[in-house]
């Protein structure tokens, strides 16, 4: 399928969980892939540059992390480059050596007073860091989101000037991060670094002791980043990015069996080939210098089935024969408003005319979608749309001319051109044709099924909930959402229910009659 197929395709998870390994594990820092359509495939995210790493950490945890990543953190992404005690020392002795101090005060961030400890896990949690970072817990399972690295021994990591600095404004540090700007105080960054200080394991550098790095420890550090090729995946002053520093991945798909040299026992077949070299790559020859990845099964399978995929045919398929993926959006924002939603890191969740990630709701037509005093109450204090998610949107403790600027902007300019906003009123509903819909929503249409009105009665944990409905979405936008989901959100799991027009206006006008007390009046 993926010959032809080069976007996500309905019923392949495997060949669509396998493309984004492909982006997400780095492999095309290394490794080419050419697109049929031209350029090359792109990783999802860049690691981080380590030209100021001795400001953000020491070199007894990159001797640490160098040795094994996953000892750290068991979701690291990095592999394990199984180095020696004296690789690793010297590595982390050029990396010291080699680093670039902040300019000016970057990491001069004011910590009035003394934290409040017992303050830390209350911050954390209403900071909802725990959408993006992880934590082990007692029973050693990672809780929290995937998004960002895990925060199990960020203490460990991190100087305690650079955690604050990072905390009251990460953007100051790296531009490209993911994380956003969050407005804390003084008082709160302090609060926060603090209890992110304290999650420390005692063991987990307590062999580590590094005498001086000697200048030819050095030296030879300098050249082991050159031939493992650390610089295919980070920046580092001096070093330049390697180019095709590993076999270009293009046609994998279609390499003869004669071409290949196979593990003793191993079958003789380009499946099995690659699953190998992706389960123990270093098993077939001595001084190969791809890492050893933490892969699961299911992961390499689906990795197996995304590079077989990659073979002649689906470079060489005439464009009118195949589905091709579409570019990703160069698409910004303008203005005060472009700035704030850079800031605030908003493509890192929400997608907009064609940029932007899929962990949150699209916003393209967001303005046609909300009603503005629900959006103002709504980025001064986020809520919670869909309970079976651990993701929530954070609090940015925004000003209020920066609330008023994102909402000007957001309900003039993401409109969709299919319908009118204002063509339906958002009150003033007949009360039968609200008992109407109430009657369809409960019983011929079963929507309680995976959305809430009321907490108390219905169990849909699905989409999102739809408490006081009427005072989010406007009224036009429900109607024509009824009407055809998929018009309005393609991809959305909200099936097309083809519903006759006298329904979905009952609907609309029950839905519409949710705000906060008047939905339980409505209910009965």
């Amino acid at each position: 399928c993926g010959q032809c197929h080069r976007a996500p395709l309905t019923g392949t998870p495997q060949l669509n969980d396998g493309r984004k390994l492909l982006a997400a594990s780095g492999c095309v820092h290394c490794h080419t892939i050419k697109l049929p359509e031209g350029g090359t495939l792109q990783a999802a995210d860049d690691p981080p540059s380590l030209a100021h790493i001795s400001d953000k950490t020491t070199r007894e945890w990159i001797f640490a992390w160098l040795k094994d990543p996953q000892a750290y953190a068991v979701s690291a992404r990095m592999p394990n480059f199984k180095l020696s005690d004296d690789e690793a020392r010297d590595i982390s002795g050029f990396l010291i050596a080699n680093s670039v101090p902040l300019p000016g005060d970057t990491l001069a961030v004011s910590q009035k007073g003394v934290p409040d400890a017992s303050a830390g896990p209350s911050l954390y949690g209403e900071s909802f860091c725990a959408t993006c970072h992880a934590v082990q817990n007692t029973a050693g399972n990672l809780v929290g989101g995937n998004i960002g690295p895990e925060l199990t021994r960020i203490g460990n990591k991190a100087k305690p000037e650079w955690l604050a600095a990072w905390v009251n404004n990460p953007r100051a540090y790296d531009s490209r991060t993911a994380m956003p700007h969050y407005r804390f105080t003084e008082q709160q960054v302090a609060i926060l670094a603090n209890f992110l200080q304290a999650k420390t394991d005692s063991d987990f550098m307590s062999n580590v002791h590094l005498d001086p790095a000697t200048p030819e420890q050095i030296a030879h550090g300098k050249l082991l980043v050159t031939e493992y090729g650390c610089a295919s995946c980070h920046e580092i002053p001096g070093i330049k990015k390697p180019e095709n520093f590993a076999p270009e991945l293009t046609r994998i798909g279609s390499k003869p069996i004669s071409q290949l040299i196979f593990v003793a026992g191993m079958r003789h077949t380009l499946p099995d080939y690659i699953t190998g070299k992706l389960r123990q790559p270093r098993a077939f020859a001595a001084g190969l210098k791809m890492p050893q990845y933490n892969f699961t099964p299911g992961q390499i399978d689906a990795l197996t089935t995304a590079l077989l995929s990659l073979n002649e045919r689906s470079q060489t398929l005439p464009s009118t024969l195949t589905g091709t993926s579409s570019k990703e959006s160069a698409y910004q924002p303008a203005g005060k408003a472009g700035q704030l939603m850079n800031d605030l890191a908003c493509f890192s969740c929400h997608r907009i005319n064609g940029r932007g990630s899929d962990l949150a709701p699209d916003l393209t037509w967001e303005g046609s979608s909300v009603q503005r005093k629900w959006l103002e109450d709504f980025l001064r204090n986020p809520n919670t749309l869909r309970p079976a998610l651990i993701r929530r949107m954070p609090k940015f403790n925004l000003k209020p001319e920066e609330i008023t600027t994102l909402a000007d902007y957001i309900m003039t300019v993401y409109q969709t051109p299919s319908f009118d906003r204002d063509s339906m009123p958002n009150s003033g509903y007949a009360a039968a044709d609200v008992e109407h819909g109430r009657q369809l929503f409960y019983s011929k249409y079963a929507c309680q099924s995976c959305h809430i009105i009321d907490p108390k009665a219905d169990k849909g944990y699905v989409g999102p909930t739809l408490t006081e409905v009427g005072s989010r979405l406007n009224a036009a936008w429900i109607y024509y959402w009824l009407k055809n989901p998929q018009n309005l959100r393609p991809g959305t799991i909200e099936p097309n229910r083809n519903m006759p027009d006298e329904d979905v206006q009952a609907l609309t006008a029950f839905l519409v009659s949710q705000k906060g007390s008047a939905r339980q009046e409505a209910k009965k």
